[in-house]
């Protein structure tokens, strides 16, 4: 395949249209053209592709890039939420995740997932309870928590430009 026949992939000034919290006039207006040989879906699955790119660098900087250590911490974290909130005032009455029931959501070898748990539990991240029980360490929470609404703020501008785009595509098809 020569170059001049790669479709285009980005009619936006990439990335820094990615970058920004609004989509810049210049390229919704070139979204909106009909018939302008654009690849629109490509532009949609860019800003896709943005998002999950930087949830995983954030995931990757607070885990020294062991993903699978952040893949653990978030499911312990979202299966107990009412636990997580109550941890210390009567938290042991939970039934928690514990390392066999981790290995089976996740399908990592128990083995595997024993000694991320250890890890993270070493490097404060993770309480163990006297019943074997897993939690978010309530002193990482605050942190933990952070994180995870700069994703959700991430996640909600991602989805305004999809929307944003995806209405500005719609008269092309009418």
């Amino acid at each position: 395949m020569n170059k001049s026949s790669w479709p285009i992939a980005s009619i936006c000034s990439y990335p820094a249209c990615l970058q920004q919290e609004h989509i810049p006039a210049p390229c919704l207006q070139q979204f909106r053209q009909p018939g302008a040989g654009i690849d629109k879906a490509a532009c949609l699955a860019a800003l896709v592709s943005h998002l999950q790119t930087e949830q995983t660098r954030c995931q990757v900087a607070l885990f020294d890039g062991d993903l699978v250590k952040a893949y653990l911490l978030s499911e312990i974290s979202s299966r107990h939420p009412v636990a997580q909130a109550r941890h210390g005032l009567a938290a042991e009455g939970y039934a928690f995740s514990n390392i066999h029931s981790l290995a089976e959501a996740t399908s990592y070898p128990r083995e595997t997932v024993r000694r991320k748990i250890l890890q993270l539990i070493a490097s404060g991240w993770v309480t163990r309870l006297t019943n074997g029980g897993l939690l978010l360490n309530p002193t990482r929470q605050p942190e933990y928590h952070k994180l995870l609404l700069e994703q959700a703020r991430l996640v909600a501008i991602t989805a305004n430009k999809l929307r944003i785009l995806q209405t500005a595509g719609v008269s092309d098809k009418r």
